[in-house]
């Protein structure tokens, strides 16, 4: 809090008032007891500030973070990567060839095209067979005719082929000669649409009559007496910021009495993608935990020589040290917040080992979460304000604080909140 005037005695009401309408930095509530959810959900590296230090979120590309479909929420796509696969989802594990042709039935034809080369992949249990081809027609939306070149890496096209369903069916590329024309139409963006809704963290500040003119003997006295009630309900507000990023659920906002609005945590997220996997047994544990990081590794959403992310409880943390202590290191620190975060090494890349308390009391068992880590931050929603003289006004990402009217003349409170939606 900067100064409230000249002299040596102030009072907590003015010291209170001084902070009013303006910004209360993040930084310093977070450097203190959540240095995790800084290193995991800002970006550390803009760390700037008038005065002090402040959070900037981080800036995913593709990603426009103002952009709200409703006003309650923000939304994004995901573009896949800008590639193009399906799966079956024909049951008949038998499929017919006639004249070298198979007709597919699956998911979703969007992105295919005549002339496309087209790869079945073999399914990874049950009898199934590897096909090359190439697309002959588009039947409708959900199925296509493919002309087969291999069946199993054999010329040799037999009469039947095994297919079964899920099997993948991966868009290989589209094929021209010499003075053909090039009748490959520009392809539409295939994406999916995601959303989360913001959550409001809010606290109503209380100071009596007494104590707002209770005379300190130097200006820090009164700064320590207002902050005390400030860092305490931060901290609680903090421990529900925590709690959230695991736990929220997506509400929407309601009319009812317990209708309301709620930002997007990792575990509906995991719910939503069907990725939750137990891992059980000490002899194959790592190396079915390995597989996971594995397949976040090629997801296509990590950039290049970025660290994965474990986000883990201490249960997790223990059973990884007694499986392979050897693959951990415990000697990286981020220098800007004094953070220790051990790396485990894998032959596709490094991962961060971000141990969070939170998810101590939330989870029992040895839990831990895989992030691509520049692909996920808390997005701050921005209070806006109508000024007659300068039109919209937004705040800066930080916390607000503002005085409640009330009828107690023996009391001021006042109104401190910020607001925050999960963008993965």
């Amino acid at each position: 809090m900067s100064a409230v005037g000249t002299g040596s005695s102030y009072t907590l009401g003015q010291v209170v008032q001084d902070v009013v309408g303006k910004n209360l930095r993040l930084f310093p509530i977070l450097f203190k007891q959540f240095k995790h959810i800084q290193y995991a959900f800002f970006d550390i590296k803009q760390l700037a500030g008038e005065g002090g230090l402040s959070l900037k979120p981080r800036e995913i590309p593709g990603i426009d973070s103002t952009l709200t479909s409703d006003g309650y929420a923000i939304k994004w796509m995901d573009y896949s990567m800008f590639d193009f696969n399906t799966t079956v989802t024909s049951t008949n594990a038998t499929l017919p060839v006639s004249s070298g042709n198979v007709t597919l039935v699956v998911g979703d034809t969007s992105g295919f095209a005549q002339n496309d080369t087209v790869f079945v992949v073999k399914a990874a249990s049950g009898t199934s067979d590897e096909l090359n081809g190439v697309v002959s027609s588009i039947t409708n939306g959900t199925t296509m005719v493919v002309t087969l070149t291999k069946v199993n890496a054999s010329t040799t096209i037999p009469g039947t082929v095994a297919v079964l369903a899920t099997q993948t069916v991966e868009r290989g590329y589209w094929r021209r000669n010499d003075n053909d024309d090039i009748s490959r139409a520009s392809a539409v963006f295939n994406y999916k649409e995601y959303k989360s809704y913001v959550q409001h963290f809010s606290r109503q500040i209380t100071f009596t009559k007494a104590e707002l003119n209770k005379v300190y003997q130097n200006e820090g006295d009164a700064k320590t007496e207002a902050q005390k009630k400030f860092m305490y309900n931060l901290g609680i507000l903090f421990q529900e910021v925590n709690k959230a990023i695991y736990k929220g659920s997506n509400e929407a906002p309601g009319a009812g009495a317990l209708q309301k609005m709620e930002m997007l945590g990792l575990e509906q997220v995991v719910s939503e993608c069907g990725t939750r996997k137990v891992i059980t047994g000490a002899s194959t544990a790592y190396s079915e935990l390995l597989a996971e990081i594995n397949i976040a590794h090629q997801a296509g959403s990590v950039t290049t020589d970025e660290p994965v992310m474990l986000l883990c409880n201490d249960t997790f943390l223990s059973e990884l040290a007694k499986i392979d202590r050897d693959k951990v290191r415990f000697t990286n620190t981020v220098d800007s917040l004094k953070l220790n975060v051990p790396k485990l090494s894998t032959v596709f890349g490094e991962v961060d080992i971000v141990r969070d308390p939170m998810l101590n009391k939330l989870y029992t068992s040895g839990t831990s979460y895989i992030v691509p880590r520049s692909m996920v931050k808390l997005w701050v929603r921005e209070n806006q304000e109508f000024n007659p003289k300068g039109g919209i006004t937004r705040a800066d990402q930080s916390i607000r604080l503002y005085e409640r009217i009330t009828n107690i003349r023996e009391q001021k409170s006042y109104d401190m909140e910020f607001e925050l939606g999960m963008v993965v």
